[in-house]
């Protein structure tokens, strides 16, 4: 034998039994025996087996269930089952071994070298199916590490993409998520005619507050009016942080009346909400500017709904501030003036949005047709006079 294995016969009768014993013992394999199916399994459990040797012959137990059950006790490593025949074993037994999960039905009367070659084989294939098994538990292994690989990837990426489009400070969503959130926005209320609506908020003297009570009590309370924001908008409008100490709202299907609406509670609530430094509190107000598509007709694209509210914003401030102001209501005189400022197409706001030129030089002929300065088609000079 290439290597000493241990082996068990399971024979009832004591003859037989001996007679496989000295077979076993004369191929120097470490054999034991057992007179029945529940002496076998308790030394199958306990001991290490490498094959077992079952003899098929009327007794008390029958060699294919025994087999069976000897097989189901060794998950963790293959155990090869022989049968001796007996005289009485015929041809289709034989077959109904070998087809129920025995591995070897020796003959009957065989002798020490046909055993030899028959263990030979089975110990051959038993090694085989326990490298096979431990490949198996080492893929499993590996496999539950790349399983938890990846989900440990998947939830860095989530993290990574919420970082990506998150403010750290205020925990809203950033400048970069606002605008690719409000260009989808827009594109669907130009495509079925839904109001858009955009407030941009500014805390007001940001520069006194972090020059009086310091850049924590400034953070904190940017935080704080990050929670008012969150508080006072719908759930279908996106809250970002717009730029250091500014907040902006994309309220989806708001048309002008709703947005103020909006505008107000927001001032009120951040009157009413305590900003609160070593336990006095610190009056903190707000500016706002809002402007809606497609009500304020100018607006002809996302770019030009953050600019008139951001121009609102700065009609806000000078108007004291602590208030509110919709680019609709302002007086018409600074609107135009505004226009003008967005005349030819080389304006940061048009340069590479023809239908968006055509549109404000519409808009601006239909709210101010007496002001010729509001074309947005570039002039051209006078051709040169024939001498």
């Amino acid at each position: 034998m290439p290597y000493r294995t241990s082996a068990l016969a399971v024979v009832a009768d004591a003859t037989a039994a001996q007679s496989i014993l000295d077979a076993l013992q004369a191929l120097e394999v470490a054999a034991q025996t057992a007179p029945d199916c529940l002496t076998a399994m308790g030394i199958v459990k306990s001991g290490e087996v490498d094959l077992v040797v079952l003899a098929d012959s009327p007794g008390q137990f029958d060699a294919l269930d025994t087999a069976r059950v000897l097989k189901s006790l060794r998950a963790d490593r293959y155990l090869p089952v022989l049968v001796a025949a007996g005289p009485a074993t015929t041809a289709e037994r034989r077959w109904g071994l070998l087809e129920g999960g025995v591995d070897e039905v020796l003959p009957a009367g065989f002798t020490v070298e046909v055993l030899r070659c028959r263990l030979n084989s089975a110990l051959r294939l038993k090694h085989v199916h326990d490298q096979l098994g431990q490949v198996q538990q080492e893929l499993a292994k590996t496999l539950a590490r790349e399983n938890t690989l990846l989900a440990q990837l998947r939830e860095d990426n989530q993290n990574l993409k919420v970082r990506s489009i998150t403010d750290g400070l205020t925990a809203l969503y950033n400048y970069r998520y606002l605008m690719e959130w409000l260009k989808t926005e827009f594109k669907i209320g130009r495509r079925y005619g839904h109001d858009l609506s955009m407030i941009i908020v500014d805390l007001d003297h940001f520069k006194h507050i972090n020059d009086e009570y310091g850049h924590p009590f400034g953070d904190y309370a940017l935080k704080e009016v990050a929670v008012v924001l969150k508080r006072c908008a719908r759930e279908s409008d996106l809250v970002a942080r717009y730029a250091g100490d500014e907040f902006a709202l994309v309220c989806p299907r708001t048309g002008h009346k709703e947005i103020e609406a909006l505008a107000k509670r927001i001032l009120a609530a951040c009157r009413k909400h305590d900003f609160v430094y070593k336990d006095k509190r610190v009056p903190v107000t707000l500016s706002l500017g809002t402007a809606t598509y497609p009500e304020d007709a100018e607006v002809v694209s996302p770019e030009m709904l953050v600019f008139l509210a951001d121009q609102a914003l700065y009609h806000s401030k000078r108007q004291g501030r602590n208030c509110a102001t919709s680019w609709h209501k302002i007086d018409p005189e600074t609107r135009a003036g505004i226009r003008r400022e967005l005349r030819g197409p080389s304006h940061p706001l048009l340069a590479e949005d023809p239908k968006s030129r055509l549109e404000l030089a519409a808009a601006a002929k239909l709210l101010d047709p007496a002001a010729e300065t509001t074309s947005l088609r570039p002039t051209r000079p006078d051709p040169p006079s024939e001498a």
